[in-house]
């Protein structure tokens, strides 16, 4: 079974690349994993994709369904004071950035290097490849900001659970 995140599902990351739904063999031994430890081998394939999609689609969640009042605790980060409203904000358009970026080099270079008759195919008929390989400008350059970004997020989420969590 393929696993499901609405919130990367939104982003229009195809289900069956991200959380390494990519990995079809040794499904028994995933089941095993899972029930043994609760997640399985997948998950570490690439930690630092794993960890944007657990903080973007949690950060999501708590947007979507918080009930505190985050616009009364302020927090300074990199010299900027942030409201927990405006650091969750910050958290996810980051976080969403490098995820995009990182589906968006797997889904270019595998559907225009590797197999552009497949991919001439799949942006017909599937428009989140459509969506990627048209619509945004994406630059090597903007490579470094975006892992940099994402690295802040982090940095920023842990700084924000002094206040909201702990």
């Amino acid at each position: 079974m393929k696993r499901r995140n609405q919130y990367i599902s939104q982003l229009g990351v195809s289900r069956r690349i991200y959380g390494g739904n990519f990995v079809t063999e040794k499904k028994l031994y995933r089941i095993r994993q899972r029930y043994r430890y609760g997640f399985d081998y997948r998950d570490i394939f690439n930690m630092d994709m794993s960890f944007a999609e657990w903080l973007y689609s949690h950060m999501r969640m708590y947007k979507d369904n918080g009930v505190h009042d985050d616009t009364m605790t302020t927090v300074t980060f990199d010299g900027k004071e942030y409201t927990i409203q405006e650091a969750v904000d910050w958290i996810i358009e980051n976080t969403g950035g490098f995820i995009r970026y990182g589906y968006y080099l797997d889904t270019h270079f595998d559907y225009i290097t590797r197999y552009p008759l497949i991919g001439k195919m799949m942006s017909k008929f599937n428009p989140a490849v459509r969506m990627y390989l048209q619509e945004y400008e994406w630059l090597e350059d903007n490579e470094g900001q975006i892992t940099d970004n994402f690295i802040k997020s982090g940095r920023l989420f842990i700084e924000i659970m002094q206040y909201c969590w702990l």
